[in-house]
């Protein structure tokens, strides 16, 4: 994967043209409103849709089709591009990321899970690995289609500039997975918050949710939810025969 994540030439802002609900576009707008129906899990998206599953849908959807139009002004792609097998680079971050997190869950810090989620990882693998890769299919859509390019081009308005800096994207791509681990990770836990505790967070869930950013920077949306996703086609298994 080397050189596949550089940025390249600094992207330049482009006119805002309507938005075209291309058959990647629908595709991303068809599943995400189905999970939201039927699976709750992000609690920015539950708390949002009020807890009722057709407010959900349509929160997501607006999501998808505003962050879409932020990706598009900010030179974002949703399809693959950018290498001869683009999704074999989300295959391989995915299989690098499922490592990691195993090696940290599973070996060095088993210990200091926290009890809801370690008991969640002794549950049926077949149901686990559906929540999971459902749940990560719209965290990506929530983080890194919407909230990521929008921060990005918030931020690149505010300051006035003509193209969009690597510095700004880099920190959208951050902003976006702290927000969303703020919310659903440090808001829900059970454990205090400290030094290590923070350290711990940053590799465990922000490290990846960058990278998940950096891929879609790079070569496309679908990358990246082919990473993320796929993620835990290698990760679940594994911590079945863990846990």
């Amino acid at each position: 994967m080397s050189g596949d994540l550089t940025f390249g030439p600094v992207s330049q802002l482009r006119e805002a043209k309507p938005l075209r609900l291309t058959r990647p576009l629908a595709g991303i707008v068809i599943i995400a409103t189905l999970i939201a129906a039927f699976v709750p899990g992000d609690l920015l998206l539950e708390h949002l849709g009020l807890g009722l599953p057709l407010l959900r849908m349509a929160v997501i959807a607006a999501m998808t089709l505003v962050g879409a139009q932020c990706a598009l002004a900010c030179g974002l792609r949703l399809e693959p591009h950018g290498a001869p097998h683009p999704l074999l680079i989300g295959v391989l971050a995915a299989v690098g990321v499922a490592a990691m997190v195993f090696t940290l869950d599973a070996v060095l810090l088993r210990g200091q899970l926290e009890p809801g989620y370690a008991q969640y990882l002794a549950s049926p693998l077949p149901t686990r690995l559906a929540g999971f890769m459902l749940r990560a299919f719209n965290e990506n859509v929530i983080y890194r289609l919407f909230v990521f390019p929008a921060l990005a081009l918030a931020a690149h308005r505010a300051l006035g500039r003509k193209a969009i800096s690597p510095v700004i994207l880099i920190g959208a791509m951050i902003a976006a997975q702290l927000i969303n681990i703020a919310i659903n990770v440090v808001g829900t836990s059970e454990l205090p918050v400290t030094a290590a505790r923070v350290a711990f967070d940053g590799i465990r869930y922000v490290a990846p949710g960058v990278l998940w950013a950096l891929l879609f920077r790079r070569h496309g949306f679908a990358v990246a939810e082919v990473a993320s996703v796929g993620c835990h086609v290698f990760l679940q298994p594994a911590f079945t025969l863990a846990f």
